[in-house]
C-alpha cells in the first residue's frame, strides 16, 4: 500500500513542525523533510531544516502525532564535498525515525560519482536508512531516468533506490514506456506535480520551484501512478513560489493534496497487474 507524504516545500510557511501538524490533521502517512539544506547567497538555509537541539520535542511530535518521515533532504554527490560531511545530518535522520535519505548527483566525474555514491549508502545502511537517487536536468551526474537505473545498477547498493519526480521525469524527456521497462523494484518513491507542457530542459530550476496542482496540467499523471508498485511512497511536491500567508499556503497544500488523492483513487482503479501504458509520451525536441 503507498504510503502518501507531504514534502516540506509544498508549505514552507510554519516549518518542519507546522508540516507534522498540518499533515496530520490532514490524515497522510508522513512529511518529507530537510536535516540538512543548501545555503543561499547570505549564508542562510535556503529551506526549513529540523534544528539538532530540539531533536528530543520533535521526536515527541511525530510520535504524538503518529507521523513519519518518509524522505530527510537533502544529500548531494558533490564536486566540492565528501558526503561523510553529512554524517551529522544523516545521524539526525535517523534518531527521528526517517526512512531514507534524498540524493542527487551533481559531481560529472563517473568515478568519484559512483564513490561517493556508494558511500552515502553505506553510511545510510549504518544508519538503517535507504538512499533515494533523483535524476534532474540540473544534475550533471545523473539527468535522466536511463543514467538513474544503470548507476543503480553499477553501484548495486542494496538500500539505493530511485524516485519518479514527474516534473524531472518530463523535463528530462522521459516516458512512461521507459518507466514501464525498467524494474519496478527499483523505484522507491514518486513525488507529484503537473506542468504546462512536455518541453526539454536542463535549467528549469524556477519551475521546479513553482509547480502546478496535480490535474491542472499536461503530465500523464494518472498512468504514471499506476505504473507503480504498492511499496512505492507517493510524496506532494508543489511548492508556490509566491509570498503566501500562512492561511494561503495551507490552502494551497490542501489543493494539492486533494488533487493527489484524487488522482490516486482513480489511478487504482485500474484493473489488477501490471497496465498498458495508454498515453505514450514521445520525446520532444529541445527548445
Amino acid at each position: 500500500m503507498h504510503q502518501l507524504a507531504l514534502h516540506q516545500i509544498t508549505m514552507m510557511e510554519g516549518g518542519p513542525e507546522g508540516l507534522v501538524r498540518f499533515a496530520a490533521e490532514a490524515r497522510l502517512d508522513g512529511v518529507c523533510l530537510f536535516t540538512a539544506t543548501p545555503l543561499d547567497a547570505n549564508g542562510r538555509d535556503m529551506f526549513p531544516v529540523i534544528d539538532p537541539k530540539a531533536t528530543t520535542s520533535f521526536k515527541r511530535l511525530l510520535r504524538d502525532h503518529d507521523m513519519r518521515i518518509i524522505n530527510a533532504e537533502y544529500f548531494p554527490v558533490m564536486s566540492e564535498r565528501d558526503v561523510a560531511d553529512y554524517l551529522p545530518a544523516i545521524t539526525l535522520a535517523a534518531e527521528l525515525g526517517a526512512k531514507r535519505l534524498v540524493t542527487h548527483v551533481h559531481e560529472a566525474d563517473r568515478q568519484r560519482a559512483e564513490d561517493q555514491l556508494s558511500r552515502l549508502c553505506i553510511l545510510a545502511r549504518e544508519n538503517e536508512l535507504e538512499v533515494g537517487l533523483e535524476f534532474t536536468g540540473f544534475a550533471a551526474g545523473c539527468n535522466s531516468l536511463g543514467r538513474a537505473a544503470a548507476l543503480h545498477d553499477r553501484i548495486n547498493q542494496p538500500n539505493l533506490t530511485i524516485a519518479i519526480d514527474a516534473l524531472h521525469l518530463f523535463r528530462t524527456g522521459g516516458t512512461l514506456e521507459q518507466v514501464q521497462a525498467i524494474d519496478p523494484a527499483i523505484i522507491g518513491y514518486a513525488q507529484l506535480c503537473d506542468g504546462p507542457d512536455y518541453r526539454l530542459s536542463d535549467n528549469y530550476l524556477g519551475e521546479a520551484m513553482n509547480r502546478m496542482v496535480p490535474g491542472e496540467g499536461v503530465f500523464p499523471l494518472r498512468d504514471l501512478v499506476a505504473l507503480l508498485g504498492p511499496h512505492v511512497d507517493i510524496d506532494i511536491e508543489v511548492p508556490n513560489s509566491a509570498q503566501l500567508t500562512e492561511t494561503e499556503a495551507e490552502t494551497w497544500a490542501q489543493r494539492a493534496i486533494a488533487a493527489s488523492r484524487d488522482l490516486f483513487a482513480r489511478a487504482t482503479c485500474n484493473d489488477p497487474g501490471r497496465p498498458v501504458v495508454r498515453a505514450r509520451i514521445s520525446r520532444p525536441s529541445v527548445r
